[in-house]
Formats: C-alpha cells, structure tokens, sequence
C-alpha cells in the first residue's frame, strides 16, 4: 500500500451547460476533493483511498473507494478498511458518491449493516461569472492572519490545522474585516488545476445578513479566474437550506450527493 498520486484534472468547461455530470466527470471532482481536504495519514489500498485525521471531519476519517486496482476481490478491499480504522481506534466508513466503485458497493455495505449518515451535496458554479464585486473588505493570504483559526474553530468546534496544511495546493485564507480590523467573516479555498474548492465558511453571528459570505466567495472565484481557473465546486450538507439559497442565489447548482456508511459496531 502507498499513498495515492494520480493526476489531478477536474472536469472541462462543458460541464456547466449539462444537466447532469458523467461518472467520469464526478470521480474527477472527487479526487479534487480529496486531495483539497487531505488526512495527514492517506494509504491507497488498491485504489482505495484510506483516510487517518484523528477523527476530525468525516471525510479525512473515510475511505474514498476510488476504482480498484490490480483486481482484488472487494471481500478483501472491504476487510482491509475496516482493519485500518479498528486499529485507529474508528468505526469503518467510507464516502459514498455516484463514483464509488464497484457501482453497488452502497448496497454490499449496507447488508453488512453498514448505517447511512450525513448526506452532502456538491454544487458547482462558473467561475468567471461568479466573480465579481465583493461588497466588502476581503482579503485573501496563503496564510491564515491572526484571529482566522481561532473564529473557523468558534464556528465548527474543531481544529483542522493537520487536515489544510497537506492540501496538495497551497491554501487560500479569506477574509472580511469590519472597520476596527477584526475579522467579521471566513472562508478557505483550494486551488487545484482549473477547480477552486471552498470550504469553512463561517460569518460571526451579529455580522450576518450582510452579503460577507457571498462577497468572501466573490473574491476567491476572482482569485481563482486570475490564476486560470474555470470552476468553484463546495459541498453543502442536505439539512442546510439557508446555505444553500445563499449559493444559489450566487449561480451554484447541484450536480450530485454523496453519503457516508459507517459500521459502529464489529461485523
């Protein structure tokens, strides 16, 4: 087993005008995805992307079951995940997409009582028409400034610090500042290739309801266009409908879902 290097190349600009994305087309934003939110301990597995962050986050503590290699029978891929995980002192899970492989590896987990748990969405959006005038005072650094980490973990309880610093591409460190300087709202980006990823947005509360997040992701998407990208993708979880009228609103539409199957208790 070792870590898994394929090339990164997101999808080509016509996916904006399909209705729905080929498989091919969504296995390539889930490598993006992967290599953007990366565990500090990754071991390919024949393919399979085994995932180690001290259970931080669910997707860095998940298998991403890229297409097996090398003809393993998945009796033994599947084994072999819940053995890494045990020894982690984790319940097995993998990240389930319409790219998962084998095609009906959802159903062989779910009859080893495999639970399902927090269904997501991936949207995407232009990136070129999603830049523009962020309304605010935003700026982005490869660097997190002082107070970004501490207002990220206010928002999600939890300190990824590990899982960004081994993004394959260097980080992007968003922000908007009220007039004393201190930061009202955050978000990160990952370039990768052609596709921006954006993660962690987070506004404080009594600074809501005035355009920051949108300006925050105005001003990535620009960064990006500046650097030859051509598509922002983000995920959203299904329970989250204010989020997701804010990205729409901005021109994001979902292309596909992915879940996750968890085993919490020994097979």
């Amino acid at each position: 087993m070792s870590q898994l290097t394929h090339p990164l190349q997101g999808p080509a600009p016509s996916v904006f005008g399909k209705a729905t994305l080929s498989r091919d087309e969504i296995l390539a934003l889930d490598r993006l995805a992967a290599a953007a939110w990366a565990a500090p301990e990754e071991i390919n597995c024949h393919g399979w992307l085994m995932r180690f962050a001290d259970g931080i986050t669910r997707r860095a503590n998940s298998t991403a079951p890229f297409p097996i290699e090398g003809g393993v029978a998945l009796d033994a891929q599947i084994a072999a995940t819940e053995a890494f995980y045990r020894e982690r002192a984790l319940p097995p899970r993998f990240q389930i997409s319409p790219a998962a492989a084998p095609e009906d590896l959802d159903e062989v987990l779910a009859r080893r009582g495999y639970e399902t748990e927090a269904p997501v969405d991936i949207m995407i959006a232009d990136a070129e028409k999603l830049a523009g005038d962020t309304g605010s005072a935003v700026s982005i650094s490869d660097s997190a400034p002082g107070g970004w980490w501490e207002l990220y973990m206010e928002g999600y309880g939890r300190d990824p610090r590990a899982i960004v610093a081994g993004a394959r591409d260097v980080a992007l460190f968003a922000s908007a500042s009220g007039d004393g300087g201190a930061i009202e709202a955050i978000g990160l980006g990952v370039l990768s290739g052609d596709w921006l990823a954006v993660f962690g947005m987070f506004t404080r509360p009594e600074c809501r309801r005035r355009g920051l997040g949108a300006g925050l992701i105005r001003a990535l998407a620009a960064f990006a266009v500046d650097r030859g990208g051509i598509g922002v993708y983000l995920q959203v979880e299904a329970n989250n409908p204010n989020a997701r009228r804010l990205y729409e609103s901005l021109g994001f539409r979902g292309v596909y879902g992915y879940h996750y199957r968890t085993l919490w208790t020994a097979s």
